[in-house]
């Protein structure tokens, strides 16, 4: 069964501080690039998800740089494991009943046309980080179609074990994807479009870090 977001005020202000000590405290050093304006309305941003980390990110990421009224998908096994994550604005999405995905992405639609941002993981589940192609499910596009006045961001998100005990965490949050480029390109197609922008993003995060060329990404 399909279960929307419940959010409520003093549990997110409880988790938003929570949750910046618990990652500054697992990882060395947390770095992001990120366009000088940032969207923080009727946007959708498509995240790479490898780890049990990447929620956490999202609402740090949220927290800390975009600071909108975020929503996002959440597992309907893992809404039911742990309700709470309702209360932090997560709704639950099966993309094995089709009925509960269709409730799941109407619910989206609903949230981007009030000016909120949602937080999709457009792999569905967790895949390796190397992975690649990264296969996004087509509800992303489903979504673009129906809210065609909406921005578009990929963010990646990236792990690295370098040169201290602990792992760091990159992360670059993209521009918005030029509309002319995807408005009028079939679903699937669409789809294949954010795929290979979220790729080559991703990629390219990969390769700073390797080369060490890190002067653009700052602590948050």
């Amino acid at each position: 069964m399909f279960q929307p977001a419940r959010k409520t005020a003093w549990i997110e202000w409880g988790f938003t501080r929570f949750n910046r000590k618990f990652l500054n405290y697992h990882f060395n050093d947390i770095r992001i690039q990120h366009p000088e304006s940032v969207p923080d309305e009727k946007t959708l941003f498509l995240i790479n998800h490898s780890t049990w980390w990447d929620p956490l990110f999202i609402f740090y990421i949220n927290d800390r740089l975009v600071q909108s009224d975020g929503y996002g998908m959440m597992h309907e096994e893992g809404i039911r494991r742990f309700p709470f994550f309702r209360r932090i604005g997560a709704y639950s999405v099966n993309g094995e009943d089709r009925r509960h995905l269709m409730q799941s992405l109407r619910y989206s639609k609903q949230l981007l046309e009030e000016g909120r941002t949602v937080w999709i993981f457009p792999q569905g589940n967790e895949q390796p980080l190397e992975k690649r192609p990264l296969e996004f499910f087509s509800g992303i596009s489903y979504l673009t179609q129906k809210c065609p006045d909406i921005k578009v961001v990929p963010v990646s998100l990236y792990y690295a074990l370098e040169h201290t005990k602990k792992p760091n965490a990159y992360i670059r949050l993209g521009e918005p994807l030029p509309k002319q480029e995807y408005v009028s390109l079939p679903r699937n197609e669409m789809t294949r479009y954010f795929e290979k922008k979220a790729t080559e993003q991703l990629d390219e995060l990969r390769q700073d870090i390797i080369h060490e060329n890190l002067h653009c990404y700052k602590k948050l």
